[in-house]
């Protein structure tokens, strides 16, 4: 779970380089959301499509984005296995 705590993390220091310290608690904060945009998609999709389908074909098709992997299986394990 490398992406998810470094994208904060970049984005603030970004912000920090452009625009200071409110920059930077902006950008933060900007990157926490996105992290949670990210399980509340996962979860969305496990609670509407995956209970559509088997658990074990939910599991194989569930979206995991490039370097949230981790993150959504973390929500899936939760969601979709009963």
């Amino acid at each position: 779970m490398v992406v998810p705590i470094l994208l904060p993390v970049a984005l603030g220091v970004a912000g920090w380089s452009s625009a200071g310290w409110a920059g930077a608690a902006a950008a933060f904060g900007v990157g926490v959301l996105i992290d949670l945009a990210v399980v509340a998609g996962a979860a969305v999709w496990s609670r509407q499509i995956g209970d559509l389908i088997d658990p074990e074909d939910a599991w194989e098709v569930a979206p995991r984005p490039p370097g949230f992997a981790r993150l959504t299986e973390w929500v899936y394990k939760r969601t979709l296995i009963p």
